[in-house]
C-alpha cells in the first residue's frame, strides 16, 4: 500500500488512476504465475496421460460439486427435505405418522362419504340399461345433493358458479339448447364439424376483442386456466429450446400466482423461480423477480387479478423487464377475465393487456365472468410467432400426419356452443353491465368490512374478490361459524392466514351483501368474548396447515384427501329396500345388486 501512496503522490486525478490499475494488475498476474509454477512443480513428476486423468476426475468433481450447491431449490430447503425424511423414516417416527394418517383419513371418510338419500351406490355396469324415466330420476336426485341451485340463489357461495340474477334462468335453457345441438360434436374433425370449427375461431377473436389486440393477436380455447397457464408454460419452453437454446428453462413467478404454474412446471419439466409478494401492497416484487432471471429463463408472469387477495400485480413495469431482456410476459387473467377490461375502462385499472409493450400472452377464462359453461377458457398470444410454439404435431405416425392446438386431442363440441351461446347472449354492454353490478356489491362488501372492528382487509378489491383478516383473535376461529352456522361458502387463505368472498352475479341480488355482513359482524362478536381461544375443527386443520415446516406431510394430508374424493359413497339404509324393489319390479340388476349376489351375476348370458 505504501508503494502505491507513493507511486501517485503529485499526478493528476487520471494519472494516479491508469497507475493504481497498472500496479493492481502486475500484482494479479504476478499472483496468477506463482501459482501456474507452483502447480507445474506439482505436476513435474506425473505422466501426460495422469496429469489428463487428474483433470478430468477434477472437473467431474467440481461439476457434481456445483450441481450440489446451486439447484433451483436452494441448499436449504434440500437440507430441510433431508432431514425430515430421516426423522419420518424412524420407526417410532414413521408409525406416529402412520397412526395419525389414519385417524385423518377416517375423518374425512366421516364428513365427505354421507350417504346419499334416495341415491343408491353403483359399482359395476347394470347387466340391463336403465330406463330414460329412471335415469332422469336419478339425475335429478344427485343434482339435489348438497342443494347448490338453493345456495347459488340465495348468493352464498363464493365463486364456484358465476351465472345468477335475473339471467339465469333464460341463459341456462340456451346452454340446454346448444347442448341438444352440439352434444356429440368434436372440433378435432372440422370436416364433420365446421360449425364448432367456426365458433371456437370466433370464441377467440370475441375474448381477444376485449384485450387490446393488435392486427396479429390470435390465440385457442382450452378446457380451462389450468391447460391455458399449461399450455403458455410448454410455449415459452419450447420457444426457449428453439430460438435460444435453452434445455431446461425457468419462469419466474410471484409467491401469490396461481398453483396451476407450479403444476405446468412440474409436468414440463421447467424450473419455477417464487418470489414473494410485497408485503404491504400483496403485488408481485418486480425488482425481486428482475434479480431472479439468468440466462435460462423464459418467461415472467403476473396476475390482473390474482387468486388470494384480488390485487393486480404492476403489469407495466414486470412488461418492461421483460421487453428489456427479451423475454415473454405472461398475464393471468383467469379471474380477472371479463371484468378487468371494463375496470382499465373505467380508469381505475392501469394498463395490463395487449396496450403494454412486452405483454406477450393473456390466458382468460370465459367459464368464469364470461358466464360460459364449465371447462372453457382462452389463451390469446399477441401473434402467430409464439403461438406455433404452442402446437404439436407428430409426422411419422403410420395412422397418418396429427397435429393439435392444444393438449386434448377430441374436446366437446358442446362445451365450445355453450361458451359462444354466453358471449352472443351478453354481448359487449351485457358484461359491462354485469362488471358495474359486480364491482359496486363487491366494494360495498369491502367498505362494510373496513368499518367493522376487529377485522381488516387485506387489500382494496380491484373487481370481485373481498379478503380479509384479523389482528385481534384467529381468523380461522370463523371458519365453523361463518360457513356451518351461517352457510355461507367462504375461501380460506394461509401465509398470511385471511379469508376471502368472490363476489359474483348471485351477490348482487338484492340484501345479499347486507345478510354477508351482518352475519360476519355476529360471527366476530361471538369470537371476541374470547380472542385468545383456539380455532377447532376444520378451522384448527387450516391454521396447523399453515404451521407445519415440513410441507410434504400436507401433501400426504392432500393425498389422502384426494383419495377419498375418488371413492364411493356407501349406502344408505334407506335405499337398499327401495333398490331392491326397484330391481325386481324392473328386471334390472344394478351395480350393488351384482356385488352382493356374484353367482347371479355369473349365470346371466351376453
Amino acid at each position: 500500500m505504501d508503494g502505491i501512496v507513493s507511486s501517485v503522490r503529485g499526478l493528476t486525478a487520471e494519472q494516479a488512476l491508469n497507475t493504481v490499475r497498472s500496479i493492481t494488475l502486475e500484482k494479479v498476474f504476478a499472483h496468477v504465475d506463482a501459482t501456474r509454477s507452483q502447480i507445474n512443480q506439482m505436476l513435474a513428476g506425473m505422466e501426460p496421460l495422469q496429469v489428463a486423468v487428474l483433470a478430468v476426475c477434477l472437473y467431474i468433481v467440481l461439476s457434481a460439486l456445483w450441481e450440489f450447491l446451486f439447484q433451483e431449490e436452494s441448499l436449504w430447503q434440500r437440507s430441510k427435505k433431508s432431514f425430515f425424511s430421516f426423522v419420518k423414516s424412524l420407526p417410532v417416527v414413521r408409525g406416529i405418522v402412520q397412526r395419525e394418517m389414519k385417524k385423518y383419513e377416517a375423518m374425512v371418510e366421516r364428513d365427505m362419504l354421507k350417504p346419499m338419500p334416495g341415491v343408491q351406490p353403483h359399482l359395476r355396469l347394470p347387466t340391463r340399461g336403465t330406463c330414460p324415466k329412471e335415469l332422469r330420476a336419478m339425475l335429478t336426485k344427485l343434482g339435489e345433493q348438497g342443494a347448490p341451485a338453493a345456495r347459488v340463489k340465495e348468493g352464498r357461495v363464493s365463486g364456484t358458479i358465476y351465472v345468477g340474477g335475473d339471467s339465469y334462468e333464460e341463459l341456462t335453457a340456451l346452454q340446454v339448447h346448444a347442448y341438444t345441438q352440439f352434444a356429440w360434436a368434436n372440433p378435432l374433425h372440422t370436416s364433420v364439424f365446421p360449425g364448432v370449427q367456426r365458433m371456437e375461431a370466433e370464441i377467440v377473436a370475441m375474448t381477444a376483442s376485449l384485450f387490446h389486440p393488435g392486427p396479429d393477436t390470435c390465440g385457442s380455447v382450452t378446457t380451462g386456466g389450468t391447460e391455458s397457464i399449461f399450455m403458455a408454460l410448454k410455449a415459452y419452453r419450447d420457444w426457449g429450446r428453439a430460438v435460444r437454446g435453452i434445455s431446461r428453462g425457468n419462469v419466474v413467478v410471484p409467491r401469490t400466482a396461481h398453483p396451476a404454474f407450479h403444476k405446468a412446471a412440474n409436468y414440463l419439466g421447467l424450473a419455477l423461480r417464487i418470489v414473494a409478494e410485497d408485503p404491504r401492497s400483496l403485488r408481485a416484487n418486480v425488482k425481486a423477480m428482475a434479480r431472479q432471471i439468468d440466462s435460462n429463463t423464459v418467461a415472467l408472469v403476473g396476475s390482473c387479478v390474482q387468486y388470494p387477495h384480488g390485487v393486480a400485480d404492476d403489469i407495466e413495469a414486470l412488461a418492461a423487464v421483460a421487453q428489456q431482456r427479451g423475454i415473454g410476459l405472461h398475464v393471468d387473467s383467469c379471474l380477472g377475465s371479463f371484468l378487468v377490461p371494463f375496470v382499465r375502462e373505467a380508469g381505475d385499472l392501469a394498463p395490463f393487456d395487449f396496450e403494454v409493450p412486452g405483454v406477450t400472452s393473456i390466458s382468460v377464462d370465459t367459464h368464469k365472468f364470461g358466464m360460459a359453461p364449465k371447462g372453457s377458457s382462452v389463451l390469446l398470444w399477441r401473434d402467430r410467432a409464439w403461438r406455433r410454439h404452442q402446437f404439436f404435431a407428430s409426422t411419422d405416425w403410420p395412422g397418418g400426419v396429427y397435429g393439435t392446438v392444444v393438449a386434448g386431442g377430441s374436446r366437446s363440441g358442446a362445451v365450445l356452443a355453450g361458451t359462444w351461446t354466453s358471449l352472443m347472449y351478453f354481448g359487449r354492454d351485457g358484461y359491462k353491465k354485469n362488471c358495474n353490478r359486480i364491482v359496486e356489491v363487491t366494494r360495498r362488501i369491502a367498505d362494510g368490512i373496513e368499518k367493522m372492528p376487529h377485522v381488516q382487509l387485506m387489500a382494496r378489491p380491484v373487481t370481485s374478490v373481498v379478503a380479509f383478516t384479523s389482528r385481534d383473535f384467529d381468523i380461522n376461529r370463523l371458519v365453523h361459524p361463518l360457513t356451518v352456522e351461517c352457510g355461507w361458502d367462504v375461501n380460506v387463505l394461509q401465509f398470511p392466514a385471511a379469508m376471502h368472498l368472490c363476489c359474483t352475479l348471485a351477490h348482487t341480488t338484492p340484501g345479499v351483501a347486507q345478510r354477508f355482513l351482518d352475519d360476519l359482524q355476529k360471527c366476530v362478536t361471538e369470537l371476541m368474548r374470547n380472542p385468545k381461544a383456539k380455532a377447532e375443527g376444520a378451522g384448527a386443520m387450516y391454521g396447523m396447515s399453515q404451521s407445519v415446516p415440513d410441507r410434504s406431510a400436507i401433501q400426504e394430508v392432500v393425498s389422502a384427501f384426494l383419495d377419498t374424493m375418488l371413492k364411493v359413497q356407501p349406502t344408505c339404509p334407506e335405499n337398499v329396500s327401495a333398490a331392491a324393489a326397484t330391481d325386481k319390479s324392473n328386471g334390472h340388476t344394478n351395480g350393488h345388486t351384482a356385488s352382493r349376489n356374484p353367482k347371479k351375476s355369473r349365470k346371466t348370458k351376453l
